[in-house]
């Protein structure tokens, strides 16, 4: 896990820029040129390099961009790219990273009150503290906005350890989808990657076990990971997938139900494209509700801060006033 994961408005441009180059017709490798010599960033020159040795070894495109890629994005590439519809993966990445550098964004502008009124929470009673005391407001200043960048730090890396225990641990993946806002956000989300990726599979004609095994790793959640497997074992004996589908409580009824009857109509592959594009528009919406409800919570529980450290400096005082009141021996 990086400390300092990619932007998702540099992997957006990123994608985007790939999407451009290679549905105009261009090749890869000319793509790669073309990008080379236009972006500044460290890492998609490093790409970039690691593709043009890639593809002079015989690697697949997918493999040889593969150490600059995530799990999920090498997922996605090598789908697209045996399915031929290369530009197409990479559009879907950049919608994907698009809807999540919005949602960053408007969160961070909504973030900036609260923000505010935190700092504001923990420096002027240690100021009023402070001055009351005589012992001087800077020591308590710096104790407190240490407490709080300790617990926000904790908050950060505990929610990011906890979205990658996510992708292997079905118990930490159900918990995830519980979370109100932002659970069923994320489970669109996997669910569009895991019919994309299956899409993609379903146009080369290959195997069906391979697509499900290749979609459960593109979605990384638990849940779908560990079903795909259970269902990829039965389409590798031949079987059908529909109720095998149905059965997983990873896939939500109506989608399992869609899926099992396109099987039986054939056009499983046009089911899997249109599921793709609907939960993708699903999850934009509910992003949208997410950044303007995460900023809301945030802030009605900095309020409660905010009211607990006024009236743990009113007692302050009034304890102070109180000792003051004795030692005058009244």
């Amino acid at each position: 896990m990086k400390l300092l994961p990619p932007s998702p408005a540099s992997r957006a441009s990123f994608f985007r820029e790939l999407a451009r180059l290679t549905g105009a017709g261009l090749s890869v490798t000319k793509a790669a040129e073309v990008l080379g010599q236009r972006w500044r960033d460290a890492k998609v020159t490093a790409a970039m390099k690691s593709l043009h040795a890639g593809l002079a070894k015989g690697e697949t495109i997918a493999e040889a961009l593969a150490p600059e890629l995530s799990g999920m994005e090498r997922s996605m590439v090598s789908a697209a790219e045996k399915g031929g519809k290369l530009a197409e993966g990479f559009k879907r990445l950049e919608d994907y990273y698009h809807l999540l550098a919005v949602t960053v964004s408007r969160m961070k502008k909504a973030l900036i009150y609260p923000a505010f009124m935190l700092h504001a929470a923990v420096i002027l009673p240690a100021i009023v503290t402070g001055v009351i005391s005589g012992a001087g407001p800077l020591s308590g200043i710096f104790k407190g906005l240490l407490q709080i960048y300790a617990v926000l730090a904790v908050l950060w890396f505990g929610g990011r350890w906890l979205l990658e225990l996510g992708k292997t641990n079905v118990k930490v993946d159900r918990f995830l989808e519980l979370i109100p806002v932002t659970g069923p956000a994320r489970r669109c989300l996997a669910l569009a990657r895991w019919n994309t990726v299956l899409h993609f599979h379903l146009l080369t004609g290959r195997k069906m076990s391979e697509g499900l095994l290749a979609a459960g790793d593109a979605s990384q959640t638990a849940g779908l990971l560990t079903a795909s497997g259970r269902v990829a074992a039965v389409a590798e004996g031949g079987g059908e997938i529909g109720l095998p589908l149905q059965e997983e409580r990873a896939f939500p009824h109506e989608i399992a139900s869609a899926l099992a009857a396109a099987e039986f109509t054939g056009t499983l592959d046009a089911e899997t494209n249109r599921q793709a594009r609907e939960l993708n528009t699903e999850a934009a919406l509910r992003m949208d509700t997410a950044a303007e409800w995460v900023p809301k919570m945030l802030y009605f529980a900095i309020m409660a801060f905010t009211v607990f450290q006024i009236l743990k400096m009113a007692g302050g005082y009034y304890n102070t006033l109180n000792q003051g009141i004795k030692d005058l021996g009244y």
